[in-house]
């Protein structure tokens, strides 16, 4: 299951979620490093994650929300570290998010994100994909945080594995909003 799941790392924008009852508890409202609390860790990393990783996840207060951003590290690989992420309201269940991802000419679904970043001011998550450790191929992605979850504004991928690190040409990106 760890191998499989390793060799379909990859991202996109929300495409459903995961509910999952969140316990009581208070929640920072700045950037920590720290351990979820087991629900976040049950729901991001469906077991594959070890104690070791857990402890490298990353919270983040949420702009114009009452809740928390959780960004878990479940699986890390020799250049780039895989990661689910969780929304946490305060008063509510946590759902773990899921994401588009294109492969193959084609879109599909995963929960991973790579090496993600969150600015709380923006509301903009970016990650990057690597399908080879040069950086020649892979993908980088931009979602903006609505209040809900997040809308993907840009995806941008390069799939030939050719030894040129060009930039990835854009797949997909979003229509300005009215």
């Amino acid at each position: 299951m760890l191998s499989s799941r390793f060799a379909r790392l990859g991202v996109g924008m929300l495409a459903a979620s995961t509910l999952f009852p969140l316990s009581a508890c208070a929640y920072a409202r700045n950037v920590t490093a720290e351990t979820p609390p087991p629900p976040v860790i049950e729901l991001a990393c469906a077991d594959s994650a070890s104690d070791a990783l857990t402890g490298d996840a990353k919270r983040y207060s949420l702009p114009d929300s009452d809740g928390t951003l959780w960004l878990v590290p479940c699986i890390r690989g020799a250049y780039q570290t895989a990661y689910n992420v969780v929304i946490a309201p305060d008063d509510g269940d946590a759902r773990r998010l899921l994401f588009v991802q294109w492969r193959n000419q084609s879109w599909t679904g995963t929960a991973d994100v790579f090496d993600p970043e969150f600015n709380m001011q923006s509301g903009v998550l970016t990650d990057r994909y690597k399908d080879r450790g040069v950086g020649d191929c892979g993908g980088a992605r931009r979602w903006q945080w609505n209040g809900y979850d997040f809308r993907l504004l840009e995806y941008r991928a390069k799939s030939d594995c050719d030894g040129t690190n060009t930039a990835f040409p854009v797949i997909f990106e979003a229509p300005a909003l009215p």
